[in-house]
This record gives C-alpha cells, structure tokens and sequence, in this order.
C-alpha cells in the first residue's frame, strides 16, 4: 500500500473506452479489430509500397533501355 503522500497514477492523454457488448458501435470496433489482424495496420501502407514498387521497375526499365 502506498502512503498517503504518495503521488497518483497518471492517465492517459487520450483514454480509449470499449464500446458496451452488442451494441453497433461494439461490432464496428470488432469488425475493424479483425479487419486489422488479417490485412494490417492500414491499407495505406501497403498502398505506397505498391506505388513505390511500381515507380521503382518503370525507372529500372528506363535505366536499362
């Protein structure tokens, strides 16, 4: 047990509450939380990564013509 002059925890800047069980914005969460484990944190990052690989073999095929 802490004393009483003990300082208190600090929270958080930006606390992120679960949404209650069954309600829709609960199976948004879900949906995006599964959505997350199977593609990724986000698409835009595999996005640039496309458009990256695309512009790096269009200059390669200009370096070698």
């Amino acid at each position: 047990m802490g004393s009483s002059t003990s300082k208190p925890r600090k929270g958080h800047e930006k606390p992120k509450h679960l949404p209650k069980v069954g309600t829709p914005a609960n199976r948004q969460w879900e949906h995006e939380g599964r959505q997350r484990q199977i593609f990724g944190p986000t698409p835009t990052i595999a996005a640039v990564a496309a458009v990256v690989i695309i512009l790096a073999v269009i200059g390669l095929v200009f370096i070698t013509a």
